[in-house]
């Protein structure tokens, strides 16, 4: 404890001091001077035991303040560590990150090959399909097998439609002829030329010596466009199909239905001499 002298510790010097000179002079009495020294004293030892009390105070205050500046040091410490760490860290994901955009860098380049490899490859396939498929119906048109036709390839104008459906007729392309007038049927079956692409496709597969199939497009000329100004074409091509197929009974229904419906047709002296052919037909040549 330190030998300073304390206000309270001065305090107290005074009032024994007052009290010895009371009881000295006796202007005061003894035993009153006698309770004031009793007082004195013991607001000497209350003062004691408060400078002491603040004493320990101080001394725990320290040492909390000791504990705190330690727990800030290790504290210090571990921020300076978790610092470290994380720069450490921070350096390498960057390194990482460069790396990982070289190796994007490579991908992108191969991916672009790759893209322009498989662009070369579809061109060259498309070029082959397209080679194909003109092969093919090449092949099918020459093996009597009907092909569509690109609509890019039908012309938009109406009359240069016929007109091209007929130079197909004409050049001995059936299939494309075919394909082209049942469009002109399909596009204009009100046009006054209707029926007469109607006729044409039977007449096609008769050009080809397909009577059979023939008949089935005759047919539709008849019963479709009966006011058609090709019904009496049609009957007598229906007249020929049949005895082709050795069906001489229906072929002479055909040409006596032309020359009975239609007898101003100039195909009226044709199919008479038609029925005489029938008539004279070979024996076991007609089948019914």
């Amino acid at each position: 404890m330190s030998a300073r002298v304390t206000p309270f510790r001065l305090l107290g010097a005074t009032a024994l001091s007052l009290a010895s000179c009371l009881l000295a002079v006796g202007c005061y009495p003894k035993g009153a001077g006698e309770q004031l020294a009793r007082d004195g004293r013991d607001r000497e030892r209350r003062l004691v035991a408060i400078e002491e009390g603040l004493a320990a105070e101080r001394e725990q205050m320290r040492e909390a303040l000791a504990s705190a500046q330690a727990k800030v040091a290790e504290l210090e410490q571990v921020l300076e560590r978790a610092t470290q760490v994380v720069t450490r860290n921070s350096a390498d994901l960057g390194t990482e990150v460069v790396q990982l955009r070289e190796q994007l860098g490579i991908l992108e380049g191969q991916l672009a090959e790759v893209r322009n490899e498989v662009s070369s490859t579809q061109r060259a396939l498309a070029e082959q399909q397209q080679e194909l498929d003109r092969r093919i119906q090449q092949f099918a048109r020459k093996a009597g097998v009907d092909m569509p036709v690109d609509a890019a390839q039908i012309p938009q104008d109406r009359a240069e439609h016929f007109a091209a459906a007929q130079r197909a007729f004409d050049g001995g392309d059936h299939s494309t002829a075919r394909a082209l007038f049942r469009e002109y049927v399909s596009r204009y079956r009100t046009d006054a030329r209707a029926d007469d692409a109607q006729y044409m496709i039977g007449k096609s597969y008769l050009a080809e010596g397909r009577p059979a199939s023939a008949l089935a497009e005759l047919r539709k000329v008849i019963s479709d466009f009966r006011n058609g100004d090709v019904v009496d074409r049609a009957l007598f091509d229906m007249g020929e199909a049949f005895f082709a197929l050795h069906a001489c009974t229906d072929a002479k229904s055909a040409f006596e239905a032309l020359i009975a419906s239609h007898p101003r047709s100039p195909l009226v002296a044709q199919a008479r001499a038609k029925l005489n052919e029938i008539r004279r037909a070979p024996r076991g040549y007609c089948t019914s």
